[in-house]
This record gives C-alpha cells, structure tokens and sequence, in this order.
C-alpha cells in the first residue's frame, strides 16, 4: 500500500521532473540528491524479504531531508553516513592562509562558537563539531570536555609549527591561534577579545579584528538555519537523536557548499558572554603581539580605524 498511496512514489516521479520545484522541496538540487543516495546506500540498504519490501535507500534519503528542511515531523533518520575528515597540517595551514586572504587574520586555524561547540573555516565549512550536549557547562567547558579540547591541551592537533608574520618578524614566531569570543578562555591558541569599557585604542583596534574573523561563525550557523528550517522549530526528538541531525546538516552543508549550492545570505545573533576566565602570561603575551601587529604598517587594514 505505500508504493501506491504513499507521498513519495506520487511526488518524486514529479519532483525530478523539474529542478526548481526539486530544490524548494529538499533544499538541494536533484543532481546532489542523486549522489548522496549513492554515497548513502551501503549504509541505509535493507535487505528483501518474503514478509516485507524495505524503504529503499533513495526514499529514507527523502524522508530524512524533508525532516531536516521543514521540521514538520520526525520519521526516522536514514542519514547516518556522517563523516567529517580529521584536519591534518596542511589543512590547518589552508584554512589560516583562507583566513588571511579572506578575513586579514594571521596564522588563524578555524573560529570557535557554541553552543553546539564548531570551528569553522574561512569558506563557511564546518571544520569540527562536537554536539554531544555539556547542558551544564560554559562554552569554554563545552571546549575543555571535547575532545578538541583534550588534543589542544596535549599538543596532538596536528597545529603547524609557530611562524613569524609577514612584515613583523620582530615579534618573533607565533602560534597559529583560534579566533574565539569573551566566553572562551585565553590559551596559547586561543585568542579571545580584550574585556573592559576603558581600552586603549590600539586593544579596540585588536577586538575588531578578532571579531571580524570570528563573524563568520555566526554567518555560517545563519546559512545553516536558513537552509534548514527545522532549526526554526520545535523538534519532538530525543537529545540523542537531535545531536545526530545537527551532525547530518552540518555535512549536508559542507557537501553543498562543495559543490557551490549553498549562499551567504544569512546571519545570526552574536552568541552572548558567559563569565570570566583565567588566562596565562603566555596566553596574554601572545594577545598583546597579535594586538601590536595589527596596529603595525605591517598589520593594520585601511579601514579599521574609521571603524572604532
């Protein structure tokens, strides 16, 4: 009965007749669609039996993006093929040299938001989520109980080696650092804004441009609720389960953007303070260097102090 009642096997045979009212459905073109049902297929494809026709592997696809792109209701989550590659060396040294070309912010890795705890890159990508839920904890806990957290600490992230800046070799080598927001705490590879109403201009000049590196978190989490309206609604899911589907868009998206289907047209609120955190002399060393540079010939941009 459902081969011959259900929505599905009415609609799809339509939908892929015309593309414009495929994307408005799924949110994707019908020329994605069909790749991702072959990526998906070793991993969703039941076996036949005498007793019943299983849901093919196209359909449960189908179901799985239309929960993901309205949030009308949940029926299952076929989407399980979630992989998201470890960033190697040389990966955290493109996304740095992305982040200077596009964002005019040295030796910078991915920038780090939560409350789901992200990095992401220059080009809106997700980089690395971790969405196993610390309800508890600040976002800097979220960060210090992840493991990104656990391998920045130990020194196992694969982060390249210090490298002087272009123009300011005087300040000597410098790590590659995370862009992050008052929440976090200042590390060694953590750089957060400088806190207080009385700055000094050349400190105002350092929190704007850590802050217009750090926009892009922001403008990528509003790509992701625009693009998937779930976001927008109330889930009647599980928290396992709602973990699972933040892990399956944030794929979805980075697939998408891959292959050019995704635009930058949205935007979120700045994620809000959360209370202080200590910092170490060296932390703070490297903050005030970053700081110097970027009120350097070397590191200023024109605009920024038309800005303050």
């Amino acid at each position: 009965e459902l081969s011959e009642h259900g929505e599905y096997h009415h609609l799809m045979p339509d939908l892929k007749k015309d593309p414009e009212k495929f994307r408005a459905y799924f949110h994707l073109s019908p020329e994605l669609f069909s790749k991702l049902v072959t990526m998906v297929t070793p991993a969703t494809e039941k076996i036949h039996t005498n007793r019943r026709e299983p849901i093919t592997s196209e359909e449960r696809l189908a179901i799985c993006l239309r929960f993901l792109a309205t949030g009308d209701s949940f029926a299952t989550i076929g989407f399980n093929y979630c992989y998201m590659p470890e960033p190697t060396m040389d990966d955290w040294k493109s996304i740095a040299e992305g982040f200077q070309a596009r964002w005019n912010f040295p030796n910078s890795p991915p920038s780090s938001g939560s409350k789901y705890f992200t990095l992401v890159d220059a080009n809106y990508m997700f980089r690395v989520i971790d969405v196993d839920g610390y309800g508890r904890n600040s976002d800097g806990g979220i960060l210090s109980e992840s493991l990104l957290g656990k391998r920045l600490r130990a020194g196992t992230l694969s982060l390249p080696e210090d490298t002087s800046l272009q123009g300011a070799e005087d300040l000597g080598p410098m790590p590659h650092v995370l862009v992050a927001d008052e929440a976090f705490p200042l590390q060694r590879h953590i750089m957060r804004p400088y806190r207080g109403r009385h700055l000094q201009r050349k400190q105002k000049v350092y929190n704007y441009r850590l802050s217009r590196a750090r926009r892009i978190v922001e403008s990528t989490f509003g790509v992701l609720s625009t693009q998937w309206r779930m976001y927008r609604r109330v889930l009647g899911i599980c928290p396992r389960k709602a973990d699972s589907v933040v892990k399956a868009t944030c794929v979805l998206q980075n697939y998408m953007r891959q292959n050019g289907e995704v635009e930058r047209d949205a935007g979120l609120e700045p994620i809000t303070q959360t209370g202080s955190n200590n910092s170490s002399r060296e932390a703070a060393s490297i903050r005030e260097k970053y700081c110097d540079y970027f009120n350097s010939p070397a590191g200023e941009v024109p605009w920024q102090h038309q800005i303050l």
